[in-house]
């Protein structure tokens, strides 16, 4: 994949919000638009019946042999991920989905699509513990899909151009935005369609709505999964960080682990054909209080076994996972 060098990196960083720039790089950095596929080896899995799926937004992707643990105990044969680093100096440079799929085991190939490339190194807690002491060498984030099945047709679909996070007062600098990694896998002699994907914190539900309308229009007709960090706070991110909204998680705790009617993206997902009630439980899937933000929906596909997995120390996400089948 080819990313920017790091002086190109200074010099955007910069020119925060110069949105002429911004829009610019979004459009034409061929990193944004491409995606890293690694075939499994010879013979692939065949996906046949029922099948254990999981999404997981990893946190960066730190300590591979530990969340191979995590996934490998879960039974899931196809990994929708979000928040995975390549050379980031906050996980030593590493490539973390395929350090990832070789801890998994002999076999995983893996597709990896860039949500964003970061200017910086990272969040203020990451700046703060690497200090003075860390660059990054490609300064890559993005969604991964990790299976040892054939994955065909991948595709990087770009949900939004980031404007936010290349303004002046980015909290975090980086071009790209949020997207979807799609794919096609066989199942049971059909093409079944998958989607790992990670939509914006910090908007509103429309904002989110709006967003997963495109990865919809994307993902066309047929037998479709969709898994990922949905952000579905039912209300905004500054109002969820309110301290009066932090009360009501806890007061009014139903609301915010089933968010549905407070998110119009699900009517967007209906009225795609998907559904989500047979593969999630109300639960949450987050560490930052009761709320359920990560999601499997499924179109065409029979759903069994949903539960959430608690992922530790690994990343402020538990994994969520169900069995599917085609639709009988």
């Amino acid at each position: 994949m080819d990313a920017p060098g790091s002086a190109a990196r200074a010099e955007w960083a910069a020119q925060l919000g110069d949105d002429v720039l911004r829009r610019r790089l979004v459009a034409t950095l061929s990193c944004l638009h491409e995606v890293e596929v690694h075939a499994p080896a010879a013979p692939p899995l065949r996906l046949r019946g029922w099948v254990r799926v999981a999404a997981w937004n990893a946190q960066r992707g730190h300590r591979p042999h530990e969340a191979a643990a995590v996934l490998r105990a879960s039974g899931a044969e196809l990994l929708l991920l979000s928040e995975l680093d390549w050379g980031m100096a906050r996980t030593a440079n590493a490539d973390t989905t395929r350090d990832l799929a070789d801890a998994l085991g002999a076999g995983y190939g893996s597709a990896y699509g860039v949500e964003f490339v970061e200017l910086r190194l990272g969040g203020a807690d990451e700046r703060a513990a690497l200090g003075s002491g860390g660059d990054n060498e490609l300064g890559l984030h993005g969604n991964a899909i990790v299976t040892r099945a054939t994955l065909g047709d991948v595709a990087a679909v770009r949900l939004d151009d980031g404007g936010r996070w290349f303004g002046g007062d980015s909290p975090e600098p980086r071009v790209g935005g949020r997207m979807a990694l799609v794919a096609t896998v066989d199942l049971d002699g059909t093409a079944v369609r998958v989607a790992s994907t990670h939509l914006e914190n910090v908007t509103d539900p429309d904002g989110r709505a709006a967003q997963f309308e495109m990865l919809l229009s994307a993902l066309g007709s047929g037998p479709a999964l969709i898994g990922g960090d949905l952000n579905s706070f039912g209300t905004t991110f500054d109002e969820i960080v309110e301290p009066a909204v932090t009360h009501r998680l806890h007061s009014e705790r139903a609301r915010f682990v089933w968010p549905v009617a407070h998110e119009p993206l699900f009517t967007a997902a209906a009225e795609h054909g998907f559904s989500w009630e047979a593969a999630n439980v109300p639960e949450p899937t987050t560490t930052h209080g009761p709320l359920k933000i990560d999601w499997l929906l499924t179109r065409g596909l029979d759903v069994a076994s949903p539960a959430v997995l608690d992922a530790g120390q690994l990343s402020d996400h538990h994994v969520v996972v169900a069995s599917v089948r085609l639709a009988r």
